[in-house]
């Protein structure tokens, strides 16, 4: 079991046992070692029992169940909660926002065991009567209920990603001489994948060699065939003849509109191809990256010769929006940037959360001046390596920043993100965000919407505002590359830029194995069409510093 799985299982355990009104001391110890050990970087498996016994929050009860996980993939307490618990009950739980409390309550006190009961509950409008439930709190369940069920068994790219890696390198040892790659939202690199697809080129019976290999088979029509992995997780295999093979991995890669704009509505594609550069020379266009095969516009942007230069992992020179164990990270500064030296980055720009965020230990007036001086002493150590010194400054609910000017004028430059009283309305969060824009402090929008893929939905906002307010105040957009948010959505990328809006890709690093999420981030670069010079972090160390220095001049 991976840190992450066995992080959730504490957490889950919490839930339950919270759910079943158990001794609150408990609840807290594992809920502090689900926060704890999702941070862990060295895998749990490979730990002695005194270092899982270092690790704070972990004592001998939950370093036990740790082992027990990491021996059966049972967790005996965590079994026992479950058989007492309908499975529909422990599924409520998995509903953002809604916790165990209320969950206890539709539970016992209405009989709703189901997060198809509890919908239909909220349309008939049978909340309202229940302690604790008005019609806000019913019509806001809702709205989370909805999301929810819309969200269902999809995928985060990364989960499904790891998925992917973990079945084609058993499939590859079966047969290793298959051509054989992921295909449909996979490959395109989608920011959620509904459907984990695998195309191969075999010849004669797969069915057979699946289970050779393994691989329990539990469904085919024609060329498809099922499967699951350890984790249950479902995935498709499509097979093809070995000549067919290009063919069908261009049909099974793009989307239907893109394919429908590429093709005119002809279905007959030649099917011998050797590559798919031929396939698209077939076409009279150049090769059009994976990434780019979701919009039908990209078909009359590559026959005009107007493909972008993709932006590629090596084009990223800095890591902005990194936190450190000043405020909520895991390593401490020197940690960090150290770290962000030897991957060969020219910089880091140290963003910790400011006061608002005090659940996140955000930084008061007294800390902000201490950590500056402790950059600027290991900015003599690192040098020509360079920190940068920034914050990520709350979005207070008036717009405003949580910082008086002249401690804002101290830092080179500013995240400004929206942490707090996320409900709001279009006109409401517009206006938030537009005066946080307009503030001359602001150098970057951090997390423009706040969502939370496959859990929160972002709050919604006028765009044609917001771009235009960052064209004028020249403020960059964020793309937070944490695989859970990508947020700026790809899709705003191309109105952003065509508006010279610079986007930065910021890892939002809370450890420093955090630094590779920037890969997610790029690949939902790649989808918008953002090329290199587009993006704050790819200035090099000089240029960047004229960038924030434009900035403060204005």
């Amino acid at each position: 079991m991976t840190n992450k799985e066995i992080a959730y299982a504490f957490d889950e355990l919490a839930n339950l046992m919270e759910l079943h009104e158990e001794d609150g001391f408990r609840i807290k110890s594992y809920r502090n070692a689900y926060l704890a050990l999702r941070k862990v970087d060295q895998p749990l498996q490979a730990m002695s029992d005194a270092e899982m016994l270092g690790i704070k929050g972990v004592g001998k009860a939950i370093a036990e169940k740790i082992q027990s996980l990491l021996r059966t993939g049972k967790m005996p307490a965590l079994e026992k909660y479950r058989e007492m618990t309908p499975p529909g009950v422990v599924e409520m739980l998995e509903v953002n926002g809604f916790g165990p409390k209320k969950v206890r309550s539709v539970w016992q006190d209405m009989g709703i065991e189901t997060v198809g009961e509890l919908w239909y509950a909220c349309n008939e409008n049978r909340l309202i009567e229940f302690k604790g439930f008005g019609l806000k709190t019913q019509e806001d369940l809702k709205s989370k209920l909805n999301y929810f069920l819309r969200s269902r068994d999809q995928f985060h790219y990364d989960t499904a990603e790891e998925a992917a890696d973990f079945a084609l390198s058993r499939l590859q040892n079966a047969l290793p001489e298959a051509k054989m790659e992921p295909v449909g939202q996979l490959r395109r690199r989608c920011s959620v994948v509904e459907k984990i697809e695998i195309l191969i080129a075999w010849e004669g019976d797969l069915s057979l060699e699946l289970e050779k290999a393994g691989f329990h088979v539990e469904k085919k029509a024609d060329a498809l065939f099922v499967t699951k992995i350890e984790n249950e997780t479902p995935i498709y295999l499509i097979q093809c003849s070995p000549e067919r093979y290009y063919n069908q991995l261009f049909l099974l890669s793009g989307s239907p509109e893109f394919l429908n704009a590429l093709n005119e509505g002809n279905t007959e594609i030649p099917f011998h191809f050797n590559d798919e550069n031929e396939v698209f020379a077939h076409f009279q266009l150049p090769f059009i990256a994976p990434e780019l095969r979701e919009r039908p516009d990209t078909v009359a942007h590559a026959r005009a010769g107007k493909l972008p230069k993709l932006i590629e992992d090596q084009d990223i020179k800095g890591i902005l929006h990194v936190h450190t164990t000043w405020s909520d990270g895991l390593h401490d500064l020197e940690t960090m940037c150290t770290y962000a030296k030897q991957m060969g980055y020219e910089y880091i720009g140290i963003t910790d959360h400011s006061k608002s965020a005090f659940y996140a230990n955000g930084l008061q007036a007294d800390r902000i001046l201490a950590q500056m001086e402790a950059i600027e002493a290991l900015n003599e150590k690192l040098a020509p390596f360079k920190i940068w010194k920034g914050i990520e400054s709350d979005i207070l609910n008036d717009g405003s920043l949580d910082y008086p000017d002249e401690l804002l004028e101290k830092f080179d430059f500013i995240i400004a993100s929206v942490h707090s009283n996320l409900k709001m309305s279009a006109e409401k969060a517009t206006a938030r965000l537009l005066k946080a824009i307009q503030n001359p402090f602001t150098t970057i929008l951090g997390h423009p919407t706040g969502r939370l893929l496959l859990s929160r939905e972002g709050y919604p906002l006028d765009w044609n505002v917001i771009l235009d307010a960052c064209q004028e105040h020249q403020v960059a957009l964020e793309l937070n590359a944490n695989p859970h948010r990508l947020d700026l959505d790809w899709t705003l990328i191309p109105e952003a830029t065509r508006r010279g809006i610079p986007i930065a890709i910021n890892p939002d690093a809370h450890s420093k194995n955090g630094y590779d999420d920037i890969r997610y981030g790029v690949m939902c670069a790649r989808k918008g069409g953002l090329q290199a010079e587009q993006c704050v972090n790819h200035l090099s160390l000089i240029d960047f510093q004229d960038f924030i220095n434009k900035k403060r001049i204005k």
